[in-house]
């Protein structure tokens, strides 16, 4: 009688059977990145004891089992309390798991995570596991399941190297601190020999017999109170806040120092008291320089602490007070003001930092000043006129990159339209994005220019395009005939460039915008070419500049620019196109 025989019934023929995939041979990596349990029974090396331990929470060892290649960690972990509500998985406070090993390594189960490898023809893995301490999923056998015991199993893709090797674990959660646990690890590199290899004679499988893809889906998973890895965004965080950190260490030094950098006064108080020099040369400039051209009070401040001499010219022999004034902060102007700083004396042709404040809402801050001169009265009347024109043009900044734009003075849109050679009663007044042709078009959009008018004292007609042609040579001479036009491209490479016409010809062009020198026209100091920041939209000062240009003087100009306003489209003739 056979051993089972009561117990069976009578055999029964196996059905046949077609193979799904078979199991190839163990490459060299075999363990690498989980246990090669398809191939190999490992050796069962005991290691009891207690890892770490809380008020209500301890991590035991139970031992390792051991590959040719790796070892997998086991631990257990005992609680006397079930909670009602349950764990919270998923913090960055759960366990945490690693070892130390003896070449200096350190692996952890919060090792960044890599996509593994599965055996298999062209089979991925469904999930991520972390390439040090890998976290293996305990399944769902009945001798995993428990209200008060929990079994973590972690993987190390090769054999610790030989000499002191010590297992930390640290749980926050559950108050279990940082606790070390050494680790045999010759007898576990020892214990590898000894490893069975299930298939010794296993051959490769036939390729034309494997399936070309499987997945592979787990189910369950680690527990999930281990501490998961950082995510990219988490190490990306945390490494901004190290170089946040870093930013304030006092150093001796104005290196890698940024335009925002010189706003920030914290930052250079810390290089302050590291004995970075105030007055340090740098490049042309000196820090004060730096932070008032960045219009930051507190940093002005933070340096004319440690500073004698104020007024030290940079390279384009300018104060620092000068630049404080183009930023137009006011915290910086008066700071300077205040520790003495020279106001008076011209730096850009007969502009001096006093004359450019008069001209601003910040005269009273220099008005009443030793050596004041009150400025002159073209100079007032240019301002105000300027400022006008400015506010026309809106105090928010239009999109303009790309934008063509010409003003034409004492022309009407009918007029305008002929002047391109086209029939104003055939040209119907369009919604402010209807167009005729294909926006995408670019060739069709350079071929068609929008007209519309601008109320004034005196007042006229605009062309804009998203394109160059409104400030085309050809173009302003043959719309110029007993007037005068200014055509301006935003040029989206960089640089606005604005040409003069009148009566039929090309008076001068210019690039505008730019900070002015002491050749330049005075209308670039009225227009504000020389001030820096947001309190005044570089696109208004350029269209203001360039509708004055052209003798215009408007009151609305924002609404037509921004084509919010009623436009007439005309396709230009062929002599007039590129």
């Amino acid at each position: 009688m056979g051993f089972f025989e009561e117990l069976v019934l009578p055999e029964e023929p196996a059905e046949a059977r077609d193979a799904l995939v078979r199991l190839g041979t163990p490459g060299d990596d075999a363990g690498r990145e989980g246990p090669p349990v398809d191939w190999f029974v490992p050796v069962l090396v005991s290691q009891v004891g207690v890892a770490g331990a809380g008020p209500t929470a301890k991590v035991m060892t139970v031992g390792w089992s051991v590959w040719p290649q790796s070892v997998t960690l086991h631990l257990a972990v005992f609680e006397p309390v079930h909670w009602q509500q349950g764990r919270r998985g998923g913090r960055q406070s759960g366990l945490r798991v690693g070892l130390a090993l003896a070449d200096g390594r350190r692996v952890t189960s919060l090792d960044s995570t890599a996509e593994p490898r599965i055996a298999g023809p062209a089979a991925r893995a469904s999930d991520e596991q972390s390439g040090g301490l890998v976290p293996l999923d305990i399944g769902t056998s009945f001798r995993h399941q428990s209200l008060f015991k929990t079994d973590v199993d972690l993987h190390l893709g090769e054999l610790p190297p030989a000499g002191e090797t010590r297992l930390v674990v640290e749980w926050p959660d559950e108050d279990i601190p940082e606790t070390s646990t050494p680790v045999d690890a010759d007898t576990l590199r020892a214990a590898a020999s000894r490893s069975v290899e299930v298939w010794p004679d296993l051959q490769p499988p036939d390729p034309a017999t494997q399936p070309s893809a499987f997945s592979l889906f787990r189910r369950g998973g680690p527990p999930d109170f281990l501490a998961p890895p950082l995510t990219r965004w988490q190490r990306d965080a945390l490494r901004e806040q190290e170089e946040a950190r870093q930013r304030y260490v006092p150093r001796g030094d104005w290196e890698r120092m940024g335009y925002a950098d010189w706003g920030d006064a914290a930052l250079i108080r810390a290089r302050l008291e590291g004995g970075a020099p105030a007055d340090a040369s740098l490049w042309g400039s000196t820090p004060l320089h730096r932070a008032a051209e960045r219009g930051s009070a507190d940093a002005v401040a933070a340096l004319l602490e440690h500073l004698t001499e104020i007024d030290t010219l940079d390279d384009e022999d300018n104060t620092a007070l000068w630049h404080a004034v183009c930023s137009m902060d006011e915290g910086s102007v008066r700071a300077l003001i205040d520790a003495g700083a020279d106001v008076w004396t011209p730096q850009v042709g007969d502009w001096s930092p006093g004359r450019l404040l008069l001209g601003t809402p910040y005269a009273p801050l220099v008005a009443d000043l030793p050596g004041a001169v009150p400025l002159p009265a073209e100079d007032a009347a240019a301002f105000q006129a300027a400022d006008a024109l400015i506010k026309a043009f809106g105090e928010e900044e239009l999109h303009t990159e790309g934008l063509g734009i010409a003003f034409v003075r004492d022309v009407d849109g009918d007029e305008l339209i002929r002047r391109l050679g086209a029939d104003p009663g055939r040209i119907p007044e369009t919604g402010p994005h209807d167009t005729p042709f294909d926006d995408r078009d670019f060739d069709a959009s350079l071929r068609h220019v929008a007209v519309g008018e601008i109320p004034g004292t005196p007042g006229g007609c605009v062309l804009t395009q998203w394109g160059y042609m409104p400030s085309d040579d050809a173009v302003l001479r043959a719309i110029t005939a007993g007037t005068a036009a200014y055509g301006v491209y935003f040029n989206a490479k960089g640089g606005t460039h604005g040409t003069l016409a009148r009566d039929g010809e090309i008076i001068e062009g210019e690039e505008i915008g730019l900070s002015p020198f002491e050749s330049d026209p005075p209308a670039y100091w009225h227009f504000r070419f020389w001030q820096r920041g947001s309190r005044v939209p570089y696109s208004a000062r350029s269209l203001a500049y360039a509708c004055a240009a052209a003798g215009m003087r408007v009151s609305e100009g924002h609404t037509v620019v921004a084509r919010r306003a009623p436009l007439r489209w005309v396709e230009l003739p062929p002599e007039l196109r590129r």
